[in-house]
């Protein structure tokens, strides 16, 4: 199992989900909200990550995460782990439900509404407390287990990022394993937007070398295994390529975001 200490702890590895209760146990997790969408469940991926977990049968799931995560949806699973006693975050799955567990952590620990925190507004500065989130991706490419940030459509219609050092969920734990069988179409889809945060990380203009020598590992790495990940989605060393090469595109683009940004105003002096 390889774990990564860098702007999060990552665990890496095949089976690593098995760290999961460990995890919680240490950041103090008794009755976290897990959000997911319907095909998490339909896939049985759900059921995995629960078997995990000595009393995982009886924790709460928001499974009602659209494709694009919304206002609405945030604040209905808000309402259920308020309901439910809940004391953080499990984000399972694609960027949109972890997307949409990070809206509901921050709504958790700093209160609504979510527009208030909008950071071309400075809103980022409102920002007190965020729930702990745990991540736990089952495609490879989205990075929002390791961002600072998230994408929520808003009930007016705008598609709004929320960006915080705040929003770094505590721990990403990435399982090949949930990625075997992903349908051709959607790791093709993920795998290229791997690949994206690889490239974006090595042509930014912002200088930071170890983030570019991270994003050419990982461009190497999906360039050599996206096409057979595709073809053949029980490839286990495709698949565990490919989680690394997301795994590097995300931590590389992230490096170079927080870099560029952690001084800016709206942040309200997070690293100062």
């Amino acid at each position: 199992m390889t774990i990564l200490s860098y702007l999060t702890t990552t665990h890496f590895d095949f089976g690593v989900v098995k760290v999961l209760p460990k995890e919680l146990l240490q950041l103090g997790l008794l009755r976290p909200l897990i959000t997911i969408d319907k095909g998490i469940r339909a896939a049985g991926l759900l059921e995995r990550v629960l078997d995990a977990v000595p009393n995982g049968k009886t924790l709460p799931v928001f499974d009602e995460t659209p494709s694009n995560p919304t206002e609405q949806a945030a604040l209905s699973a808000l309402s259920v782990y308020r309901a439910q006693g809940c004391d953080g975050v499990i984000g399972l799955g694609g960027g949109s439900s972890m997307d949409l567990g990070k809206a509901v952590a921050l709504l958790a620990g700093s209160g609504g509404p979510l527009d208030r925190y909008e950071p071309l507004a400075g809103g980022s500065r409102l920002i007190d407390r965020v729930a702990p989130i745990v991540a736990i991706p089952t495609t490879a490419g989205t990075g929002s287990e390791v961002s600072v940030g998230f994408v929520i459509i808003m009930d007016g219609g705008r598609k709004l990022t929320f960006a915080s050092p705040k929003m770094i969920p505590s721990i990403a734990i990435f399982d090949p394993e949930l990625t075997l069988g992903l349908p051709g179409q959607l790791t093709a889809a993920t795998g290229m937007d791997a690949v994206t945060h690889c490239i974006e990380a090595i042509l930014s203009p912002v200088v930071n070398p170890p983030a570019e020598g991270i994003g050419y590992d990982g461009l190497r790495r999906a360039w050599r295994h996206i096409q057979t990940a595709v073809s053949d989605g029980t490839d286990r060393e495709a698949r565990w390529n490919m989680m690394m090469a997301s795994t590097e595109g995300a931590l590389a683009f992230v490096t170079h975001m927080v870099k560029r940004v952690c001084s800016d105003r709206a942040w309200g002096g997070f690293y100062k």
